[in-house]
């Protein structure tokens, strides 16, 4: 002979238990415990009243031992957490590392804006004109050639003469390219 399914009754009951407080105890616990840990709390209040629940015969689950269990669990999960300084730790974000350049980087284009400030300064003034028109300013050769009342070929030239010279000034001093 096969001896009784105890799982039966215990399924009927949580059945019961469930449809009659979820949405109260949600409400609950909502007042004490952040979101989070709700789901946590309710799984935890579940667990203890089906285990009761299993023991013959079975205790009358009325309001006040529901609340009175989920009231238990709660304090329990809250104690748990400042135990742990639950209450102190910041939630980081997994891509903090690449929300900035790291420290090496940033010292890396600090030397290389010093780097180009200065090969800019070798210049001489003609071409440091033209390059700072064109680049800072963001004005075509051709407007450069107008303001400055020089033909576009030399404007050309200028340029050219200052970005080869900016180019191996760095290269020489050590420029840091990626």
């Amino acid at each position: 002979m096969r001896a009784p399914e105890p799982a039966a009754p215990t399924t009927a009951i949580m059945v019961d238990l469930v449809q009659r407080f979820d949405a109260r105890l949600r409400r609950y616990l909502g007042r004490f415990l952040v979101s989070a840990d709700v789901e946590d709390a309710l799984q935890d209040i579940y667990l203890r009243l089906t285990r009761l629940a299993a023991g013959i015969p079975p205790p009358e689950f009325n309001a006040t031992y529901v609340f009175k269990t989920a009231d238990s669990v709660a304090r329990d999960l809250r104690r748990r957490r400042l135990g742990r300084g639950g209450d102190r730790h910041v939630e980081l974000p997994e891509d903090l590392a690449h929300e900035g350049p790291s420290p090496f980087d940033e010292v890396r284009w600090q030397q290389n804006a010093d780097l180009l400030r200065r090969a800019i300064a070798a210049l001489p003034r003609e071409q440091r004109l033209v390059l700072m028109m064109h680049r800072v300013e963001g004005l075509t050769l051709v407007e450069i050639a107008a303001r400055t009342r020089t033909p576009l070929r030399t404007t050309q030239r200028l340029m050219s003469d200052a970005l080869a010279r900016c180019r191996h000034r760095l290269k020489d001093c050590g420029w840091f390219e990626q």
